[in-house]
């Protein structure tokens, strides 16, 4: 892949040009819909490694949008200008050395905007993604909120689902920052101001799912290695991402709920309908030939903003905290985010389930673990798969510990998300007939194939 440097990558534009640079993104310029169609294009696109997917004409909408765009490692790597396998010391080293934000006064996010009665979302292109969704989602919106009555700001991701003109349900999970601001304006009987960002730096993506007790903006500029430029609401003293694509504002109103869902989610399942507050929207404002950008859910886009990239750092403080053997960990997403893979230089036969062990602290949704060498390529399933089926004796090398605290949507779990999790120790025995594995040096194929 073509190297960047951080200058090259400012907004969402920059960064597809990088994609195209890079062969990870595809271009589709036939009509497509936005019920059923992009997410099955999106899905397609992943299935088969073929990048992201960029789509200029959308039926019944006036506006580009894109998908997958920060859908597996390398494209993440490239987002954040580092090597793959160094993302997670990375990321450690920008939550410890934030960037505030800069404030602008004007900014390309507000070059269109729209308030009270000219607001429609019905002309923003928000797909219905999957097949049994329960209609169009915001899926790729990043939540910027801030508290009641304070000045702290947040970043997060939520499912928003289009009720109306001016109309969104927001489900609000339960450990969110957002969630605290929203119980303390209820309890006063307030609407909570936020905005929803669709589109702008990916590392404002990347830094929305992390947890971070300030404002996440503050880290995707450490990430980026300069401060973020962000510009006052038109309806609220809320600041967001001034290179954003669209920013819809509103309020979520107190004492309401309605129903929404069923989404596709990132266990791979679509979830139950859940009673959820209503945001009313109170501006839309957009750049001058915006590009949408959405997430397919249950996608490994999904899955990397939301169980990937947040925990990977943590799970290698606390796997290396155990053994200093610890080499790199990736929890890949067609794990669902219940599956973590650890590369080890191993001192002791015990080691490995140690290491598992402290993985499975790590997170509750950390079900399984799979310990492996350090010739084992953590993000090639295959060399994975290679390592279980040629080093585990089952009987010695898996170990299950019953009755753990899980993950209420992982349908193996009760509905308290007990359950039962797993280690593997999938490192060459000691003892192991198996002397020294077979590898070739790689060939520059330039030489052979022109």
């Amino acid at each position: 892949m073509a190297n960047c440097s951080t200058t090259d990558i400012y907004d969402l534009r920059s960064f597809l040009a990088i994609l195209e640079k890079n062969d990870e993104l595809k271009t589709i310029d036939k009509e497509v819909a936005l019920q059923f169609e992009i997410g099955s294009v999106l899905a397609t696109l992943e299935k088969k490694g073929l990048g992201a997917g960029l789509f200029t004409s959308v039926k019944d909408r006036d506006f580009s949008l894109c998908g997958g765009i920060l859908g597996s490692m390398d494209r993440i790597a490239l987002a954040m200008n580092c090597k793959k396998g160094n993302i997670n010391d990375f990321l450690v080293k920008c939550l410890e050395n934030p960037i505030k934000p800069n404030i602008v006064k004007q900014a390309v996010c507000q070059e269109n905007v729209y308030v009270g009665d000219e607001v429609d979302l019905d002309k923003v292109p928000i797909p219905q993604h999957a097949p049994k969704d329960g209609g169009p989602f915001i899926t790729g919106g990043v939540i910027v909120s801030k508290e009641h009555n304070g000045t702290k700001q947040n970043l997060s991701f939520q499912r928003l689902q289009v009720k109306g003109k001016n109309k969104l349900s927001i489900m609000i999970n339960e450990w969110r920052h957002l969630k605290e601001f929203y119980d303390a304006a209820e309890k006063t009987g307030k609407s909570l101001p936020i905005a929803i960002v669709s589109g702008t730096d990916p590392v404002i993506y990347v830094a929305a799912g992390l947890r971070y007790d300030g404002d996440e903006t503050e880290v995707a500029g450490a990430i980026r290695g300069k401060a973020i430029d962000v510009v006052k609401c038109v309806t609220s003293d809320i600041y967001v991402p001034a290179t954003a694509e669209f920013v819809i504002e509103g309020e979520i109103l107190p004492d309401y709920r309605e129903e929404e869902g069923p989404l596709g989610e990132f266990t791979g399942h679509y979830s139950a309908p859940w009673l959820s507050p209503v945001v009313k929207v109170t501006a839309i404002t957009h750049r001058k030939g915006a590009i949408y950008q959405t997430i397919n859910g249950a996608s490994y886009e999904h899955i990397n903003l939301g169980n990937v990239l947040p925990r990977e750092p943590l799970l290698k403080k606390f796997a290396t905290y155990v053994s200093s053997g610890v080499v790199n960990v990736h929890i890949p997403p067609y794990g669902s985010g219940f599956l973590a893979i650890v590369q080890i230089k191993k001192k002791n036969p015990g080691e490995p389930k140690n290491i598992a062990l402290a993985a499975m602290m790590t997170y509750v949704n950390i079900k399984n673990v799979i310990v492996v060498d350090e010739d084992v390529d953590i993000y090639n399933p295959a060399d994975v798969m290679w390592a279980m089926s040629c080093r585990v004796i089952p009987e010695k090398d898996i170990f299950y510990i019953p009755n753990a605290q899980g993950h209420e949507l992982d349908p193996c779990s009760d509905e308290r998300g007990t359950q039962t999790k797993m280690g593997i120790d999938a490192t060459l025995a000691e003892n192991s007939r198996e002397i020294e594995r077979v590898s070739y040096p790689e060939a520059d194929l330039s030489r052979y194939l022109g």
